[in-house]
């Protein structure tokens, strides 16, 4: 990595330098022993990232909506809230150094139901919904007392392993979850986690994946109630980097008799 951050400076291409330079950091700040020659080799690719990329301090002008405002601070670092609105938002920064200022834009919010945005980032997951013989349920109109099994299927479509991946499907009020721990159907999908916590409306699973490693769960589902439900997607991503998530999309199901 560190030679790799090195050829990146000399090619000019800070953005994948930027996301190299943060690999190294996190293995620089890690438990992980490092002999003399790697530890040096990484601390003097890291020094000529940070003179390619000049002094401390931001000072910046950003507009929006026409707007204008100054962030000017010693710090390496400055956040400022910005107000979204439901049409086109732009911001226009000027950075008024010589240095090189690392941009992020981050939003939170809930979106309205039926408008998820599908996310596959370094993860990669299938998920299907079947009876106990492996046969593909439809699950717009489900009769009532029907057993399904969702099988989820996550993998690391990344070169580097991950730890303390969250995946947690909800389910909606129609159905009930079937504790696998206290049935029969514990013996035929045996699922591997560090962690397993089964509540009334979702199923979470705590692992980790290797570098291309993939991994299947097995919940088993009861179509209890009758009535429209909205089934939620499903969601896993690595607690500690952003980076790897997966998130699918949800479907308005019909329980009838």
């Amino acid at each position: 990595r560190a030679m790799a951050l090195e050829t990146l400076i000399l090619l000019n291409d800070n953005s994948r330098a930027f996301g190299m330079a943060n690999e190294l950091a996190k293995s620089l700040s890690s438990d992980r022993w490092m002999s003399t020659q790697t530890t040096a080799y990484a601390l003097y690719a890291m020094s000529k990232f940070a003179i390619k990329n000049g002094g401390k301090g931001v000072d910046i002008t950003y507009s929006q909506n026409g707007k204008s405002n100054k962030v000017s601070t010693q710090k390496a670092f400055a956040d400022r809230e910005l107000t979204a609105s439901q049409k086109d938002n732009s911001v226009t920064l000027k950075n008024n150094k010589d240095n090189t200022i690392y941009v992020r834009v981050t939003t939170s919010g809930i979106l309205p139901i039926g408008e998820e945005k599908i996310i596959q980032s370094k993860l990669f997951s299938t998920i299907s919904y079947q009876n106990r013989n492996g046969q593909v349920i439809n699950m717009n109109q489900i009769t009532q007392g029907t057993e399904i099994v969702a099988q989820i299927t996550i993998r690391n479509s990344s070169n580097e392993s991950v730890q303390n991946i969250a995946l947690t499907q909800i389910v909606p009020s129609g159905f009930e979850i079937v504790n696998m721990r206290f049935t029969d159907f514990g013996s035929f999908a045996e699922n591997k986690a560090d962690h397993i916590d089964i509540r009334d409306d979702r199923t979470n699973f705590y692992f980790g994946l290797g570098a291309g490693e993939s991994r299947t769960f097995k919940v088993l589902l009861n179509a209890s109630y009758l009535g429209k439900y909205y089934l939620p997607g499903m969601q896993a991503e690595a607690m500690y980097d952003n980076t790897y998530a997966v998130r699918t999309k949800g479907q308005w199901i019909e329980i009838v008799e």
